[in-house]
């Protein structure tokens, strides 16, 4: 394989999966090899905070003495590389749409499918590198020498990761290699994304409801039997269990990649033409008699009903509070059926808090305007009010994000067993902060619009990137958190009505404020 090659191919992909980035980089001056470093680092900057915040947290377990816990972190990650990879994969070999600029260049189909593999794995990765500090710390711990520690987790990481995105590929080019899918693409593409979100939820419930066992004088899981030989290799690789599974990982690898070799590149080119032209679910039925805010809603929901864009929008931003909350309905930990009614108010804040997990640059209402593409600058040669057209555009999206999160909110008010009164206000506060969200994330799609795009991550990556994403998150999680447990001791010994009826003035300032914001710096422009 040309060396030379596979690096300029990468770069290439690496440049058009983040076009945003890509275009702000360039714009301070940085080109070539520069620019491409600052591709990497924007990803490697984002696998660093996850590598801080679960590595806190980490150091606090002996996962030499915790079998348990080792085989759990390392499938919940695993887990996570999975879900990742299936939509990644998908997106980055099947949506981008750019194969017949490769059609006539001298590059073999191995060198196409690795440096797009290669883009998949510096995407996913940084969001499991806290699997390579599980393996980091069970050597250290183990008494392995560090030098030899460090090296052996690494390589296990890069097996274990390799191993995960080989059987993603077989996944996803099995299925889209049937003539099911040529005629209908959008069905298995959302087979695929149940696929993966089933696996991931099921995974995940199944892996908490697990029993605890005592050893050592530390409460442990109990421990996941296909992951135990992944344990045997850091905490013990001389021994004959260690280096035997050391093998037997190794030749299930290479068992993988010969699969790959035979069953994916020998009609790769082919396999990605065909998908091209498959076919879709049926020609829309046009309905009569509609006005134009009829037309314009039911236009907006063909729009957001892209199995692909679903795909990346559940499992970005939807998946993980479903796992949260099916999680403690497994579990049965909490039950909140008998709440002081003093708590109203917390509850009220936590439907808020809510939404700021679940509306990001990865939702609906964040990329409903750029998903009009060439059609957005058409409605505007329109004789059509464009003030009326966004109002139109921003309700479909808003009452969409509106109806996730007051699902979810629901979902969480049923599992936690929240009196009646409890979930109206947990509802009423998601009703809200989706509300004030969706004006952001409506506003920032518009200042970051971009009508050429080619694959839906190039959205999700606007504005600062995956870095922006994980500092989002990360910052809204810690903060909701800091804000309800005030809250909370506050409704504990301070006088009902004054802290409320303060927290609720803030309140309605703060939303008072926030809509004439955007009324002003946005909705205006369209008057």
């Amino acid at each position: 394989m040309n060396k030379t090659q596979l690096v300029e191919l990468t770069r290439v992909n690496l440049r058009y999966a983040n076009p945003q980035v890509t275009d702000r980089a360039r714009r301070k001056g940085k080109n070539g090899k520069a620019l491409t470093r600052a591709l990497v680092n924007q990803y490697l900057l984002s696998g660093v905070l996850f590598l801080v915040i679960y590595g806190m947290t980490m150091f606090l377990i002996d996962f030499s003495q915790m079998p348990g816990f080792f085989t759990y972190y390392v499938a919940l990650f695993s887990i996570l590389a999975f879900s990742q990879g299936i939509s990644v994969i998908y997106n980055v070999f099947f949506e981008s749409q750019d194969l017949p600029a490769y059609l006539p260049l001298p590059f073999r189909q191995s060198m196409i499918f690795t440096a797009k593999i290669l883009v998949v794995v510096l995407t996913v990765t940084p969001f499991v590198f806290p699997m390579l500090v599980v393996f980091l710390l069970t050597g250290w711990r183990a008494g392995i020498f560090l030098p030899l520690a460090i090296v052996l987790a690494i390589l296990l990481f890069l097996l274990v990761l390799a191993t995960v995105f080989a059987i993603c590929c077989l996944i996803v080019f099995g299925l889209t290699r049937t003539k099911f899918f040529k005629e209908h693409k959008k069905v298995v593409t959302s087979l695929l994304l149940g696929i993966s979100m089933t696996i991931a939820i099921v995974g995940i419930v199944f892996m908490n409801g697990q029993s605890s066992d005592t050893q050592t004088g530390q409460i442990d899981r109990h421990p996941i039997a296909l992951l135990l030989p992944l344990f045997h290799i850091v905490s013990n690789p001389f021994s004959m269990s260690g280096m035997l599974s050391f093998v037997g990982l190794i030749a299930l690898f290479l068992v993988l990649m010969l699969a790959i070799k035979v069953l994916i590149l020998p009609k790769f080119y082919e396999q990605l033409t065909d998908s091209t032209t498959a076919k879709g679910t049926g020609r829309k039925k046009h309905k009569a008699n509609q006005n134009l805010g009829q037309l314009l809603t039911s236009y907006n929901t063909q729009l957001l009903k892209e199995p692909n864009l679903i795909m990346q929008v559940l499992s970005n931003s939807l998946l993980m509070p479903v796992i949260f909350i099916v999680t403690f309905a497994i579990g049965g930990s909490m039950n909140l059926s008998h709440l002081d009614s003093r708590f109203i108010g917390v509850v009220f804040l936590a439907g808020i808090a809510l939404t700021w997990m679940t509306i990001n640059q990865t939702s609906f209402i964040s990329n409903l305007i750029s998903l009009d593409q060439e059609n957005f600058n058409f409605v505007q040669s329109l004789p059509i009010s464009m003030s009326k057209y966004m109002k139109q555009k921003f309700f479909v999206g808003f009452i969409v994000q509106t109806v996730l999160n007051g699902a979810i909110a629901l979902l969480g008010g049923i599992v936690f067993r929240l009196p009646l009164l409890f979930i109206l206000s947990l509802l009423t506060g998601s009703l809200l902060g989706s509300y004030l969200l969706c004006l952001r994330f409506f506003a920032r799609d518009y200042r970051f619009i971009s009508l050429d795009w080619t694959s839906i991550s190039q959205l999700f990556n606007r504005g600062a990137g995956n870095v922006g994403l994980v500092i989002t998150m990360l910052g809204s999680i810690f903060g909701s958190l800091i804000c309800l447990v005030l809250y909370g001791f506050a409704a504990m010994y301070l006088p009902f009505w004054p802290l409320n009826l303060g927290v609720l003035a803030i309140i309605v300032v703060v939303t008072f404020l926030w809509i004439r914001h955007y009324q002003k710096n946005f909705w205006n422009h369209f008057e």
